[in-house]
């Protein structure tokens, strides 16, 4: 099963078209609205942030992603509409319609229908008559070259577009994924199909005039033919594999959003579950996902290192992500991180407040290939070069329980005083 990667991102896929275009929402002179479209229309799946905090475009989505077929995702960035009330939900369903009628007039379709993302300030209510002068200018500027003008106008606190594509072949055709992401800041992403809160979940970011940046949206594309049923499924696993396993400030945002659309031009063969087509499918979209969320982690605000965390040997599934999750977001553990300092002491305190089942004395932790913990105690003459390796831009925290065959992977960040700057209140 080879996979191959291209260039393209979301237009690297037969039949799809993006734009990125300036509509003056950010108070720069940057792209900040970004189209991405189908020729055909597409079936749709969708996971959404588990914060009880959502914003407009994500309760609309969520009304909206199951009246397939979708032809497109606006996003605009600069703006988050988010804690905007009913006023944000309806300029949510107003944009969608806008782009909707000239989509129609300008490709001869009828009734297309599209979804939206926000993302940026949090508590200010969209400016309309901007996003409506921009939405021709969109149309009129897609492009099979759009991709990078797309993944440019939806940045916000990032500083380089996110953007990958793969092919491979089903039934001897020729299919391809791309997508394009974004986020820096407020990266903690736990999503779902249905925005259901999960339990035990970081706290809900407030809303406000001066609300927080908002957040991780990426659009996936594949001119694969396969159902929405399977197109969810293989959603779910990929994002619980790549950006449901990435933290940056242990912050949920209340906009976080993953659209993966299917136009079917590829031509191949039915996807259908459990084939090889399904397999590789997965594999393939499971590399890209993964790429577009390491690359939000490596541009994570204030960031110095990209530290990958693998917990493994627990009693669950459960327990691994538990005990995953307290480690990436400690303070403690990326602040010690931040100063090149393996500090396992605070590893092993994050552990145990975790709510995992373990034993202290059968714990062991490597940073990269050097055990520096063996039952649960320092060896100590590992210390120097470990001290070494945390020193690196990149570098591997393993972390096993000693309980059980239940592993968990995560990447995450160190903590920096560049990181407070930028997030202080204006």
């Amino acid at each position: 099963m080879k996979i191959k990667s291209i260039s393209g991102a979301v237009c690297a896929p037969k039949g799809f078209l993006a734009a990125g275009v300036r509509a003056g929402i950010k108070k720069t002179q940057k792209r900040d609205v970004a189209l991405i479209v189908s020729q055909k229309p597409c079936v749709v799946a969708a996971v959404f942030t588990s914060n009880c905090v959502k914003a407009a475009p994500v309760v609309f989505g969520l009304q909206q992603v199951r009246r397939s077929p979708i032809h497109g995702v606006f996003t605009n960035s600069g703006n988050a509409n988010a804690c905007t009330g009913a006023t944000g939900l309806r300029n949510a369903g107003r944009t969608a319609g806008m782009v909707s009628r000239l989509f129609d007039r300008t490709f001869g379709t009828r009734g297309s229908k599209f979804l939206v993302c926000s993302t940026g300030r949090i508590g200010v209510q969209l400016p309309m008559p901007k996003i409506a002068e921009a939405i021709p200018e969109a149309i009129r500027s897609l492009s099979v070259r759009g991709g990078d003008r797309a993944a440019l106008a939806m940045m916000t606190s990032d500083t380089f577009g996110k953007k990958a594509a793969v092919e491979f072949r089903v039934g001897g055709r020729r299919v391809r994924i791309g997508g394009v992401a974004k986020g820096a800041g407020m990266i903690h992403p736990r999503m779902n199909p249905r925005g259901l809160p999960l339990p035990a979940r970081p706290r809900p970011s407030a809303g406000g005039r001066r609300g927080g940046h908002a957040t991780m949206l990426c659009t996936l594309t594949t001119d694969a033919i396969i159902g929405r049923g399977l197109l969810q499924k293989c959603l779910v696993g990929a994002v619980e594999r790549s950006f449901n396993s990435i933290s940056v400030d242990g912050d949920t945002s209340t906009n976080d959003t993953v659209f993966l659309l299917a136009n079917g031009e590829a031509g191949n063969p039915p996807i259908h579950p459990g084939s090889a087509g399904h397999r590789i499918f997965q594999k393939a979209l499971d590399q890209v996902a993964l790429q577009l969320a390491q690359l939000i982690v490596r541009d994570g605000e204030g960031m110095s290192r990209f530290v990958t965390v693998r917990v493994r040997g627990c009693r669950s599934s459960g327990d691994a992500e538990k005990m995953g999750r307290a480690v990436i977001n400690s303070m403690l553990v990326k602040s010690a991180w931040s100063g090149g300092d393996p500090n396992w002491g605070r590893v092993m305190d994050a552990m145990g407040y975790a709510g995992a089942a373990f034993r202290q004395d059968h714990v062991r932790i490597w940073y990269n290939d050097r055990l520096l913990v063996r039952k649960g105690r320092e060896i100590g003459r590992m210390l120097p070069a470990v001290k070494k390796i945390v020193k690196r831009p990149s570098f591997q925290v393993t972390i096993d329980a000693g309980s059980g065959r239940y592993c968990r992977t995560f990447y995450t960040t160190d903590l920096t005083e560049k990181y407070v700057a930028l997030n202080k209140t204006e």
